[in-house]
């Protein structure tokens, strides 16, 4: 596999130059304008070189540490300029891999990108290490080591086991069910699995449950077709409040499907069911239990309060989310203690609820630097509230979750088993 290289050199002959000599290197290059940028991009992809030119203007230290802090397994190359070597200095013992001093040599860069990428693929990476250690959870379902997640964070080793079994999923002929608490993040998932498939990039073809009918997915089903691209992948959400009429149309249009399957163009479904309802119990759905029959991958995705290890890098990668597509908002980093503080609350509502409430904080905060002394501030006086005031609740979208208020929709309350959860 070709080694993949991100780029955050401002200066267009420079970046030229580089972009030239990776390339020649078999290597795929990415470029990024700033450093808010190149911490976004590290966040959601790994890249084995990280070229950066050092800045006067920019905390560098600061940019190493967090560069060393989102991919811990890339190699850092530095391009500075002679003027600049006494500033450099203190930024080696951050993990700095090779410094480049302009005028650049050619064939000395090329050295230095020839070592880096020998390096890079003949010394094992700590996660790659992690994901084979039989004594973590998870470890051996990752079948195909060399991907990395583009839209969901996968650090815990509850959703390196999601990663590992949506590679395997490909496989089968018509799709997978993702089962899980209310409030996953069950569209990202769908858009790793949709770009394990071949297809980064896309969107989602999402079919409401007024289009689960024999006529409207055998429509769909002849669009993909005349579609010369990747196939598609239909997303088909809350399965639990499928209505008992198209329940039956979806199962003998899967069954037919599947007898008639197309190995050149496949049907790709991905299937979204909540296990419990809002209140966590459980809920006895027959008609999953038959659906099983014809689409046997089913995967479970944890619950936020079973993954310490995502806050962190989930909390960052929304913050940098936002914070590009708003710059308005002051908000730039958390202070000590605020991403422990994330980890150790319960998030009844798993990905939406942490998602809604960080990002109402953000948008909300006066400061440069989300602290403890606003987080407490902010809960207490959220606490003194009316009792008949409206509570926030998130909405999701492929891309996109908008925070609004009112009453969330109401799920099928038939309980068999109670199921227990940690006091907040």
């Amino acid at each position: 596999m070709s080694a993949q290289a991100l780029l955050c050199i401002p200066d267009a002959r420079l970046r030229s130059l580089f972009s030239l000599l990776l390339t020649d290197s078999d290597a795929q290059v990415t470029s990024c304008n700033d450093a808010e940028e190149l911490q976004r991009v590290l966040v959601t992809r790994f890249y084995d070189i990280c070229a950066v030119t050092h800045d006067m203007t920019t905390d560098m230290a600061a940019l190493i540490k967090s560069v060393r802090y989102l991919s811990p397994d890339s190699r850092i190359l530095l391009i500075a300029n002679k003027d600049d070597v006494e500033a450099i200095i203190p930024l080696f013992p951050l993990g700095i891999s090779e410094v480049l001093l302009q005028p650049i040599n050619p064939k000395k860069a090329i050295a230095a990108i020839h070592k880096m990428i020998e390096s890079q693929q003949t010394e094992p990476s700590a996660e790659l290490l992690e994901e084979n250690n039989p004594d973590q959870a998870g470890g051996q379902a990752q079948s195909n080591n060399s991907h990395r997640t583009h839209h969901i964070v996968a650090r815990s080793p509850g959703m390196r086991a999601v990663v590992g079994h949506l590679w395997q999923a490909r496989q089968e002929s018509i799709g997978v069910i993702l089962k899980g608490e209310p409030g996953s993040e069950f569209e990202l998932i769908a858009r790793e699995y949709q770009s394990m498939c071949g297809d980064p990039n896309g969107y989602l073809y999402v079919l409401g449950h007024n289009e689960v009918t024999s006529e409207g997915l055998a429509t769909a089903a002849s669009l993909d077709r005349l579609n010369d691209g990747i196939p598609r992948t239909f997303l088909i959400r809350d399965l639990e409040l499928l209505p008992e009429a198209n329940q039956a149309q979806l199962l003998d249009f899967l069954r037919l499907a599947k007898r008639r399957r197309d190995r050149d163009r496949p049907l790709r479904f991905v299937f979204t069911v909540a296990e419990c309802d809002d209140q966590g119990r459980n809920l006895d759905l027959p008609f999953i239990e038959e659906l099983l029959f014809v689409v046997p991958a089913v995967i479970k995705v944890p619950a936020l309060r079973d993954r310490k290890t995502d806050i962190e890098p989930l909390a960052r990668k929304i913050l940098i989310d936002l914070t590009a597509l708003y710059p308005e908002y002051r908000v730039r980093s958390f202070k000590t203690g605020v991403i422990e503080w994330l980890a150790g609350r319960l998030w009844r509502g798993n990905f939406e609820e942490f998602c809604s409430y960080l990002r109402q904080v953000i948008m909300e905060c006066p400061s440069r630097e989300i602290t403890m002394a606003y987080l407490t501030t902010r809960e207490a006086a959220f606490a003194n509230r009316p009792a008949g005031s409206t509570h926030l609740t998130a909405t999701t979208s492929t891309d996109t979750m908008v925070a609004t208020t009112g009453p969330q929709p109401a799920r099928p309350a038939v309980a068999t088993a109670p199921v227990t959860a940690a006091a907040p």
